[in-house]
């Protein structure tokens, strides 16, 4: 009976370990693991993103197999593979895209350079004044795709994009990671992303206030557009010790005017939403 009782539970634990596939993402030339690659299950129409290590966990009860995933990039050619039950860890390598060239642009010789700001300066400027949690997330929802952001209007400047500009009023959890995207807009929204290097940055509970991140060592030149979408993706989260739970408030404003974009997955439209908050690009214009 006992050696009965030692069996059940070794196949339990056994059918546990069984349930998650791993999935490391790396570069096909430099072999250098992959941060935030985004991971795309077509079948369920769901879409997540890939650790700062590279790393992806899939519950295999939730999502049984076999499953269909896919695995991109900006920059990289999109890979799809489909995990069976036979093997428990699957390495991707992404190669980069040929047809991604990142556009030259040289700024005006003989052009005056004037620092200018362009987004909501003010954290407490608004038609109506108030907190807003903006994302709550929990245990279920660690990885979810959530993206958002501000259409800003540049009026076809030839800018450089110098310094990024964020307020938060509080911050519930011990850390975050997220990244800045650049979209092209059409019709309000975000559309095309506009190429560049990667800009990610780390916030912790202690970064209550306004938060600066330095992108003018990356070179991010914007030009031909009235108006571009400033965009933030949370890639991942962690709570605090004993919490599964947690949230980052600003202040968000009413506006005549639909500014606010966010969506929460890839296989859905972006939403337009008549809102803002503290958010700005410092950028010098060519004029």
């Amino acid at each position: 009976m006992k050696n009965f009782i030692l069996l059940c539970f070794f196949i339990a634990v056994s059918s546990i370990a069984q349930a998650q596939i791993t999935i490391q993402v790396s570069d096909e030339e430099t072999k250098e693991t992959m941060e935030f690659a985004n991971i795309l299950l077509p079948e369920h129409k769901k879409s997540f993103v890939a650790d700062e290590h590279g790393k992806f966990f899939i519950d295999t009860n939730k999502y049984p197999l076999p499953l269909k995933v896919i695995v991109e990039q900006f920059g990289f050619e999109p890979k799809e593979i489909t995990l069976q039950n036979v093997n428990s860890f699957y390495n991707v390598c992404l190669n980069p895209t040929s047809e991604l060239l990142r556009e030259v642009i040289i700024p005006p010789k003989n052009a005056k350079i004037k620092e200018r700001t362009y987004g909501r300066t003010n954290e407490n400027t608004g038609k109506f004044k108030g907190e807003d949690s903006t994302h709550n997330y929990n245990q279920n929802s660690v990885d979810t795709d959530y993206e958002f952001g501000m259409i800003i209007n540049i009026k076809n400047k030839f800018i450089k994009v110098k310094k990024i500009h964020w307020h938060i009023n509080d911050f519930t959890y011990k850390r975050a990671f997220f990244s800045v995207y650049f979209y092209e807009v059409a019709n309000g929204k975000p559309t095309k992303r506009i190429p560049h290097e990667k800009v990610n940055f780390i916030l912790t509970n202690k970064n209550n206030g306004w938060n600066t991140i330095n992108v003018e060592d990356l070179d991010i030149y914007i030009s031909g557009h009235k108006k571009i979408a400033v965009v933030l993706k949370q890639q991942k989260v962690a709570f605090e010790k004993g919490k599964n739970e947690g949230a980052f408030i600003i202040n968000a404003g009413l506006t005549i005017q639909a500014n606010g974009v966010a969506r929460y997955s890839q296989y859905e439209e972006w939403e337009k939403f008549p809102v803002s908050f503290p958010f700005y690009i410092t950028v010098d214009s060519y004029e």
